[in-house]
């Protein structure tokens, strides 16, 4: 019975990242963060944007603690994000799921972050490219 309660446990155990996070400051993230509020029609060519191609996913966060996300597998879309526990917390809401991403430093201020998720496959720990810095 140990056992089977530490597999449950180890299972549903926090992240398992082979990242070192740090918590940062929100103005630590402002360097990813567009200065401006969220266009209507938002620009991924020349805004500042998140990256990972392999995934893929592009994510654009605005000054108006808005977000904008290009999901080519899925489709796009626009969020709500806040500053929590040292984190950017990205959340959107979608007819067949709701999205939660964190953006988590992994060097201190923020001076490289990635971004992590949970999608059916289970956690997602990606790197990111970041344009237009």
């Amino acid at each position: 019975m140990r056992f089977l309660i530490l597999v449950f446990l180890l299972s549903c155990g926090g992240s398992s990242s082979k990242y070192t996070y740090f918590p940062a400051e929100q103005k630590d993230f402002e360097k990813f963060i567009n200065p401006k509020p969220q266009p209507a029609k938002p620009n991924l060519a020349a805004d500042v944007t998140l990256l990972n191609r392999d995934y893929p996913i592009e994510i654009a966060i605005y000054q108006d603690n808005t977000w904008y996300y290009d999901l080519p597998n899925l489709d796009t879309g626009k969020g709500t994000w806040t500053h929590e526990d040292g984190k950017i917390v990205l959340k959107a809401e979608r007819d067949l799921f709701n999205m939660k991403i964190d953006v988590v430093a992994i060097e201190e201020k923020a001076e490289d972050i990635v971004i992590e998720f949970i999608d059916r496959y289970g956690q997602e720990i990606l790197t990111v490219e970041k344009k237009n810095l």
